[in-house]
């Protein structure tokens, strides 16, 4: 391996000993790019620390943390150890597939591109489905603005991203549990564009300890992104209805009623959604119709920034 990688892998890890060998197997068996991987155990509990020292491939650099500090801070970490100029993520209950590496490399021949976000098979309770996002090229204010919007999956075993730049605008924020990664996108917008590929390069696991599949978390967990993210309360208030609907949506379909009633309550004092139900539904199907109507490659491709009339 040579002194500088090409690439270097983040992978953080809490008490997944179970399904940590299978995650970095998929990172070792990466072929047509110089690596390195670099797994920050997050003081896990399990048998994990044990485990990891027994790998003894010159790829792999283990740092331990001494406390848990949460998934952000401990891929800070991993960013902040990188040496490659380029860094992909890779969560410990997911996979690599073949050239996952290889192909989002590739795309940082552009200047321009400060990420690559790759599609995924994703595992559900029922059978896996294709997560797949267009193949398209993003400007700068273009990236930014589908963000905001979320018009295409975001989760961080997809993302490669310029290690300088995410270094500049503070890595990833460690008061985030939930959309942690969508959030370091959107501040990373600011320093240039991104390639979406169609391509299926990761596979994404479903465990019912998973963070994502804890629903009744949702609510808080899209407070604290708004409190990053203050403009869904002030320039985007539409957008921010739009996403706080959704998650009282999910409250009541998994039966959280407590949760339905904090999430409700906790919405209405930050001034996410206002006191009137028909002004609620008519933001919330006129949203709706414009992310649907921009999902698609051709709409993707064509966007310049948020439209002047919207929200």
């Amino acid at each position: 391996m040579n002194d500088r990688p090409d690439i270097a892998v983040v992978l953080a890890t809490y008490n997944r000993r179970q399904c940590l060998p299978r995650a970095i197997a998929s990172v070792l068996r990466q072929e047509e790019a110089d690596f390195e991987l670099i797994v920050v155990d997050d003081a896990s509990t399990d048998d994990t620390r044990s485990y990891l020292a027994t790998l003894n491939d010159p790829r792999v650099k283990v740092i331990a943390a001494e406390h848990n500090v949460g998934p952000s801070a401990a891929r800070n970490r991993g960013l902040a150890a990188a040496r490659a100029d380029v860094v992909a993520f890779l969560d410990s209950d997911d996979v690599y597939r073949p050239r996952r590496l290889a192909a989002s490399l590739a795309a940082f021949a552009d200047p321009n591109i400060v990420c690559v976000l790759s599609s995924s098979l994703t595992a559900t309770r029922d059978k896996p489905r294709e997560a797949r996002i267009p193949n398209v090229k993003l400007t700068a204010p273009a990236f930014e603005w589908a963000l905001t919007c979320d018009l295409f999956p975001v989760e961080s075993s997809g993302m490669t991203v310029r290690r300088a730049p995410a270094q500049a605008v503070g890595g990833f924020c460690p008061d985030l549990r939930y959309s942690e990664d969508r959030e370091l996108l959107i501040r990373l917008s600011r320093h240039g564009g991104a390639q979406l590929l169609s391509d299926v390069l990761w596979e994404k696991t479903w465990s019912l300890d998973g963070l994502s599949n804890d629903w009744s978390k949702h609510g808080r967990g899209f407070l604290n992104y708004v409190a990053q993210r203050p403009e869904y309360v002030t320039r985007f208030r539409r957008l921010g209805a739009y996403f706080a609907v959704k998650v009282l949506v999910r409250d009541l379909r998994a039966r959280y009623w407590r949760a339905f009633w904090r999430d409700l309550l906790a919405f209405r004092s930050h001034r996410l959604i206002g006191a009137n139900p028909l002004q609620i539904l008519r933001d919330h199907r006129q949203v709706g119709r414009y992310r649907r109507s921009m999902s698609g490659a051709d709409a993707l491709a064509a966007i310049t920034g948020p439209p002047e009339a919207w929200p």
